[in-house]
């Protein structure tokens, strides 16, 4: 059942004037997923470099007592300031940046004492370049000053407005956003240098680049410091105990977390992303009475908020963070619901409303030339599929009928770009189709792919990021597709087709996605082969592991946040109905299995019947695994990593459908390995299927041979037989384009 009931529409997020004091963070590698904020705005270089000028004037008389009295005493020599610049070129560049179309002002922490704005109101001509107006403030700045040698090197690099990047904190965050959270930590480093006051945007953002470096307990401590020094700024607290409780949580202190996450949802009751936060960390302590609270109090963020009172006094304005719909779907099958979290977290990523951009016809080509296809590659998020079976699949394309072009989106600190595959891509490619774009911003990189003329961009993670996300949104090619590989729709309406197949992405579902639905044959794209085990000698025997000799083992290592109630329950009913059968589940905090054989007693079964394997490196992990007999899937978020372990090792997998992509993602194995009875429609059927299977041990060993023999034939992995199927969809794609017809679902075509 689903963990939450039907809801209606979500409203869409929009930006408010509070966003733009909370810090950019981004759904990024390295980092948790959870609750998007939205980004703070984007200023090219000479916008940014006057706004750091203002921001860096002296105390100054206002402007009507400075025009009584220009002229003013001399100081002592021992005490005489920098010269301040003139304030005519700075109150002209405020008052022209105002009239932009994002005239929010980047926010200093600390205001300068004495500063009044001007009395009188400035005329603003909106066509004055504002190079012109960064020549006068450069010329007028003291050449001795850090800040005026910003501003000098600033304008050298940039002497024309257009796309480009922010200085100081802007910067860093830009940096972190990119991968780069080393150069981001430099950065940091060099602002605001000590003894002077440390600011809490300033920590907020090392905390950041900490928590990409996968160096938790650091980025806890920035946050931590980040929060000690929110004050009243409402804002500002909410994004520090956000980014302390992700922080903690990778650390390993989940309950810490659950704090961070419900202190936010106490001050801010409307704001959804915490509140699933807040679920997310119950559910992996196994904490099951605060889940059961912390979802009633996510239902009641998703609720449409309540008309104020006519009379009602003005409230502060609330802060709402989108859901993430990777961790919604732990709690939910409901697939309109995940592409409402989708849409919303596409939102807040732009930070704008984003409609679908008209389908552009493709360059015009000569008959039977090869398509253009581009791929633009870049980090993907933690626990993401592999991106490289895809890259396998691409560059087993027939190259007299495409043209493959890469785009590498890879930070120098990826440890994608020591990746032997990726060496194969670009020697595939060839130099004049490869393009290095880490260093590039949305729109030199959205023009990058323009220049090409591609008939057709494949995304292999349209989430990773802000910049990617930006990039697409300028639609830089004819046709833009992504794989069916998140939880439901990508909620990206400049992504064209979504690419999936028909177990995993029914055509019944289009209405839940944003994206067309195209469908593969088979699978819609291959998986990772079998990781490499030790020798034979070397498998552990069941006494090993703790596991008794002959008695029926259910197997599930999902992690402890994929088990629900529910589904726990589910599986004690299984074990009452099967004599002398063992559940085997992944390792645990001792809290947890506590929690769990707790749980266990309560519903009647032996605690001593569940049985927590220790940790340990993929490859040993592996070795174990034909030591269970059935793994059980969990619902509604279905295990594609370790069902596909587990496949590749021989053992058979018991899965339960669900109605989003997400949670038929171990029936799309199943399907592909000529197993589909193993695919059970609702609760009751698996607990049939289940204690069938526990009570004959010869069923259970055919299945186990019948998985050998289909194995033989590779249709887990098959890049080259997937990269035929590919072709012929993208040329159905193709086809409608040049005809002048809009993306539609395409059913898969039955095999010749």
């Amino acid at each position: 059942m689903d963990a939450l009931g039907p809801l209606p529409a979500l409203p869409p997020v929009r930006r408010t004037p509070s966003s733009d004091h909370a810090p950019d963070e981004r759904h990024r590698p390295g980092t948790l997923p959870g609750s998007v904020l939205e980004p703070l705005p984007r200023r090219t270089l000479p916008q940014q470099a006057l706004l750091d000028a203002l921001a860096s004037r002296l105390p100054a008389e206002p402007a009507a007592r400075r025009a009584e009295s220009p002229q003013r005493p001399a100081a002592p020599a021992a005490s005489v300031p920098t010269p301040s610049p003139s304030p005519a070129p700075l109150d002209r560049a405020a008052a022209l940046l105002r009239t932009r179309p994002d005239p929010t002002l980047l926010i200093y922490e600390r205001p300068t004492p004495g500063r009044t704005a001007p009395a009188t109101q400035i005329a603003v001509n909106r066509h004055e370049p504002l190079p012109q107006l960064l020549g006068e403030l450069a010329a007028q700045t003291p050449r001795s000053t850090p800040r005026a040698e910003l501003l000098s090197k600033t304008r050298e690099a940039s002497p024309n407005p257009g796309p480009g990047t922010g200085t100081g904190l802007t910067r860093a965050r830009q940096l972190i956003e990119a991968g780069r959270p080393a150069e981001a930590l430099d950065l940091l480093d060099q602002l605001d240098p000590a003894p002077q006051p440390r600011t809490a945007h300033w920590h907020l953002a090392r905390a950041a680049a900490w928590q990409q470096l996968q160096r938790p307990q650091e980025a806890a401590r920035e946050a931590s410091a980040a929060l000690a020094r929110t004050g009243v700024d409402a804002p500002t607290r909410h994004a520090a105990l956000q980014q302390l409780g992700q922080a903690l949580t990778l650390q390993g202190d989940t309950a810490e977390a659950a704090w961070c996450h419900r202190t936010r949802l106490a001050e801010h009751p409307r704001d959804s992303g915490a509140a699933l936060q807040a679920a997310s960390a119950a559910a992996t302590e196994a904490d099951w009475p605060a889940l059961a609270q912390d979802l009633s109090r996510l239902e009641q963020t998703l609720q449409p908020a309540p008309a104020p009172a006519p009379a009602a006094a003005p409230t502060r304005p609330e802060i709402r963070t989108a859901p993430d719909p990777a961790l919604l779907a732990a709690f939910t099958d409901d697939p309109a619901r995940l592409r409402q979290a989708a849409e919303q977290a596409v939102q807040a990523h732009l930070g704008r409303r984003v409609e679908r951009s008209p389908a552009r016809r493709r360059a015009a080509r000569a008959p039977g030339s090869r398509l253009r296809l581009g791929l633009l590659l870049g980090t993907m998020p933690a626990g993401a599929p592999s991106p490289w079976p895809i890259v396998e699949m691409l560059m087993a394309l027939d190259p007299a009928q495409f043209d493959l072009t890469v785009y590498a989106d890879l930070p120098e600190e990826s440890p994608a770009r020591n990746d032997a595959r990726l060496q194969q891509l670009r020697e595939r490619t060839g130099n004049s189709r490869w393009h290095d774009c880490a260093d590039s911003d949305e729109d030199t990189l959205a023009l990058t792919i323009s220049a090409d003329a591609l008939d057709l961009l494949a995304v292999l993670d349209a989430r990773a990021d802000a910049r990617r996300l930006a990039t697409l949104a300028h639609h830089p090619a004819a046709l833009q597709i992504a794989w069916a590989d998140g939880a439901g729709s990508t909620g990206a309406p400049f992504i064209d087709y979504l690419v999936g197949d028909r177990e995993r992405t029914p055509i019944e579902l289009a209405a839940d996605t944003v994206e067309a639905i195209a469908q593969m044959p088979s699978r819609h794209r291959p998986s990772e082969p079998p990781a490499a085990v030790p020798e034979p000698c070397e498998r552990p025997s069941r006494a090993d592991c703790g596991l008794p000799g002959t008695a029926m083992v259910y197997a599930c290592f999902a992690r402890p946040g994929a088990i629900l109630p529910e589904q726990f329950a589910a599986w004690c009913r299984i074990l009452a109905d099967t004599a002398g059968a063992v559940l085997w589940l992944r390792g645990a905090t001792p809290v947890v299995r506590a929690r769990l054989q707790q749980a266990a007693a309560s519903l009647g079964i032996d605690p001593h019947r569940l049985i927590f394997a220790a940790e340990l490196e993929p490859a040993r992990h592996a070795a174990r695994l034909p030591l269970a007999d059935l793994v059980l899937d969990t619902f509604p978020d279905s295990g594609e990593r370790r069902c596909l372990e587990a496949l590749q090792q021989g053992v058979p997998v018991l899965s339960r459908r669900g109605r989003s992509p997400g949670s038929r993602r171990a029936g799309a194995l199943l399907q592909a390995v000529g197993l589909p009875e193993l695919v059970c429609d609702g609760p009751e059927r698996l607990h049939i299927e289940a204690v069938r299977l526990g009570r004959d041990a010869a069923r259970r060993a055919a299945l186990r041979e019948q998985l050998h023999q289909r194995l033989q034939a590779d249709p887990l992995h098959d890049p080259a037989g997937l990269a035929r199927d590919f072709a012929a969809l993208v040329r159905r794609m193709v086809d409608r384009l040049d005809a002048g017809l809009p993306p539609v679902p395409l059913a898969a075509l039955p095999a010749p």
